[in-house]
This record gives structure tokens, sequence and C-alpha cells, in this order.
């Protein structure tokens, strides 16, 4: 008698009396549920493998990611500052053949990682540009915005005043309230009251006089002057509060001392300076 036969004895009295008058069927033996038991132990749960290689893969493309976001964060910000100090002139040659003179007491932004794609330049305070052909070229001030693609211009962009003058080619002025105006040789562009006012037949050289050490004044208001001439000599001049908004209009040159260009911008106006101390001076009116 095997085992399935074995589970199939009629239960005895007091078995009966336990479970009732049934009987209890085994429908396997106990080896083979044993077996059974015993294979599902010892079986192992399902895991995923990752290939080691394809884990590295990871990783690398991860690094390189990484490294490309942080080569275009410093192509992006890295800048080259130049700064003309009171007293003096600077020639700066920029990437591709195009120059720019500044002024004393001017300083210019650019950024040169990334010129050949975009050449955008930040001035504050005045300089001449004689820009070479290729995309276009971008001067931003804080009060506007010249653009070109080749030419020759002079921008002053000091405190509230924003001037720009075309001497070659054609130049686009824009402000900061997007009014827009193009410039042709010999126009000037200058901001009165927030608007743009554009003058022709206007005379470059004048605009471009500081070059050859040569300042020009049309009804300019004193302070204006004053402020140019401690740029050029890289003194201090204190002006009585009273006379900034004075008038002025001639010229002076920076082959006279800074003495006898206060002297000459004074005696006009009937004004007078006194020497406070070394580079320093003091102007007010006559008594």
């Amino acid at each position: 008698m095997n085992d399935k036969d074995l589970n199939k004895v009629p239960l005895n009295k007091s078995e009966k009396q336990l479970f009732g008058k049934g009987k209890i069927a085994w429908e396997k033996s106990q080896d083979e549920v044993w077996n059974e038991l015993q294979h599902k132990l010892s079986q192992k749960p399902e895991t995923t493998v990752v290939s080691f290689r394809h884990r590295v893969l990871q990783w690398s493309m991860a690094a390189v990611f990484l490294l490309l976001v942080g080569l275009l964060g410093l192509v992006s910000s890295y800048t080259k500052e130049i700064e003309c100090l009171p007293g003096e002139h600077k020639l700066v040659q920029l990437p591709g053949g195009s120059t720019v003179e500044l002024n004393a007491d001017s300083r210019l932004v650019y950024y040169p990682l990334k010129w050949k794609l975009e050449r955008k330049l930040k001035l504050e305070g005045e300089a001449y540009f004689n820009v070479s052909k290729g995309r276009k070229f971008y001067i931003i001030s804080e009060k506007g915005t010249t653009s070109v693609f080749g030419t020759s211009f002079n921008i002053y962009a000091r405190e509230n005043e924003y001037r720009v003058t075309c001497l070659t080619g054609k130049v686009i002025v824009t402000s900061n309230e997007e009014q827009k105006v193009e410039l042709l040789p010999n126009n000037h562009a200058e901001l009165e009251k927030g608007k743009l006012v554009v003058k022709k037949m206007f005379e470059p050289e004048k605009a471009i006089g500081w070059k050859n050490n040569q300042f020009f004044f049309a009804n300019r208001p004193l302070r204006e002057v004053i402020d140019e001439i401690e740029r050029q000599y890289a003194v201090t001049i204190q002006l009585a509060p009273e006379l900034n908004n004075r008038n002025f209009g001639s010229n002076f040159s920076k082959k006279h001392s800074v003495e006898e260009v206060l002297d000459y911008v004074c005696k006009p106006m009937n004004l007078k300076f006194v020497k406070q101390s070394e580079n320093v001076y003091l102007v007010v009116e006559k008594s």
C-alpha cells in the first residue's frame, strides 16, 4: 500500500468523533509536499541585475554633462575689464581687429571667450570706436545702446549724459525707452529730457577733439566743463553749487597747465579759482 492509499484509510471511531464522519483525502503524498516546500525555500528572490559597464557609462555621461555646463558658464561669465584712469588716454585692441580709444576716467567691459559669437561690450565714460566689419557690434551704456556692423563713431556716456556721433558708415542708437534713431556720417544724437534728438551736419571734429587733447564746449553747463578738466588733469576742483548750471561756450587745449586752463575758463565768466592744496582747487565768483 502506497502513501496515497494510506491517506485514504477510513477514520477510526475516535477520529470520526473528532473530525466528523467524512474522510480526509490527500491529493499529494507527504514526500511530494515536502519536496515542493524544500524547492520553494531553496529559490532566491528575483533581483534586477545592472551591468557594471552600464553604470560606468551613466556616470561618464553625467560627468561630461556637468563639465559642459561648467564650461558654458565660464564662457558666458568671463569678462575682461579695461580702465582708463584720470589724466590718461588708452588705446584698446579688441578681438577681430576693432579698436577703441578711451578718454580719461572711462571703463570698458567685454566677453572675450564668446566674442566670435556675440560682439558686445559695456562702456562707462567716453570712447572713440573703429569697428571692423562682421557680426553686429553692440555698445551698452547706462542710458542707451549703440549698434553697428562696421564703422567709426564716438560715444559720450557719463551720468545722465548720452551722446553719439557718427563719423563713417551707419550707426543705430536706441534709448532705454526703446526710441531708435539712425545716424549717418556727420550726424549726432543726444539725449535731451529723455528723448533722443538728432542733429545733422554736426562737426564731428569737435566731438572727437579730445583725441588730440582739444576740448570743445558749446553752451554746456559749467559743471560739465569743470568735470572734464578734473578728468584730464587728475585734479579735484570744487565748484560753488550756484555755478553748476551756468553755461559755458568755448574750448581749451591740454597743452596748457591746469591753472592756465582754469584762468581761461574763469575770466570771461567773472569767476576766480583758488588753490586749496596740491591738485585741489576752488572756483567761486569774484567778490
